[in-house]
């Protein structure tokens, strides 16, 4: 008789569902390959989102607005601190460019270098007053004005000791505020606003607003397509830049 030699492979049983299966080494194997590339797909996908976040172009900030400085004079008498009919013409004109986005208001006295030093910063403060007063007349909040008053000293001429100059008895209203459409452009957005709603036909209020703003003559056009909106109770357009 021959021997026969018999190799035996033992090989573990696990239970499944459906009875009992083995499981040699190469399925062991294969099952920790599959972990381990599953764990490779997970921390490729998780690099991948971090760098496209990363790379994200980041939104610019919006430029900063550059206030806008208006400058009006006020001239005076020699020795005087009343407002003279031109001088009150010029504080109408400041107090009109505030309404129209102003934020702030620099008020500024001065005199010539006649007579003392001491009198002429007292007669400084007496124009200034003068000036602040006839603007919060004039429409312009007590809270928005910024007063002071020099005399002699940073003169806008400067001058020798006791020559009289115009320019230096004067008061410097700075009117500071946000930029603003122009009237051409303003009349026509609220042409534009006021197509957008409506559907009436050439005649009427706001087809002759829009024509006389096409035609330059803008403070009649602005102010009748104005009052027509708000009646209408449409939000006017921002004149803000």
């Amino acid at each position: 008789m021959h021997a026969v030699g018999a190799t035996l492979t033992y090989i573990n049983q696990t239970k499944g569902p459906s009875g009992y299966h083995a499981v040699g080494p190469d399925s062991r194997a294969s099952h920790r390959g599959k972990h381990m590339l599953k764990k490779f797909l997970i921390a490729t996908a998780a690099g991948l989102l971090l760098a496209a976040c990363q790379q994200q172009p980041q939104m610019a900030s919006p430029a900063p607005v550059t206030p806008v400085r208006q400058l009006f004079v006020v001239y005076f008498n020699t020795g005087q601190s009343d407002i003279l009919p031109e001088g009150q013409a010029t504080i109408a004109q400041a107090s009109a460019t505030f309404k129209q986005g102003g934020t702030n208001v620099l008020v500024k006295g001065h005199a010539d270098r006649v007579g003392d030093q001491g009198a002429n910063l007292r007669l400084s403060m007496a124009r200034t007053a003068a000036v602040k007063a006839a603007l919060m007349r004039a429409g312009v909040p007590e809270s928005a004005i910024r007063s002071g008053s020099l005399g002699e000293e940073s003169l806008p001429v400067p001058t020798a000791d006791q020559v009289p100059e115009r320019l230096n008895r004067s008061v410097h209203i700075t009117v500071i505020g946000r930029p603003v459409m122009s009237d051409k452009d303003y009349c026509a957005a609220l042409a534009r606003k006021w197509r957008s709603y409506s559907r009436t036909g050439a005649q009427g209020p706001a087809p002759q607003a829009i024509a006389q703003c096409d035609s330059g003559n803008y403070d009649a056009g602005i102010t009748v397509l104005e009052q027509v909106l708000t009646d209408d109770r449409v939000v006017l357009p921002s004149r803000y830049l």
